[in-house]
């Protein structure tokens, strides 16, 4: 999901607690999903007992995305090659 301007800290923690990262893996292989903003606003908006809810429907809009992969060829200069 892509953080939209909005979002709380509150809410960050309460997604934390679920398991949602920042994107901070180099080489990252982890699978990612494209939010629909419009479901990331509904959550920004709900609230507490309609989070769940709004997060479960915005999963199941989420479609799988390769686009967040980091290239394999392009490493970061910490990573040395042999």
């Amino acid at each position: 999901m892509i953080v939209l301007a909005g979002m709380s800290d509150e809410l960050w923690d309460w997604l934390m607690d679920r398991g949602w990262r920042e994107v901070t893996y180099r080489p990252d292989r982890r699978t990612y999903r494209h939010v629909p903003v419009s479901c990331v606003r509904k959550l920004i908006d709900a609230t507490d007992d309609r989070r769940s809810h709004d997060l479960e429907l915005a999963l199941a809009r989420a479609e799988f995305r390769d686009c967040y992969r980091v290239d394999p060829d392009v490493l970061p200069t910490y990573v040395q090659r042999r």
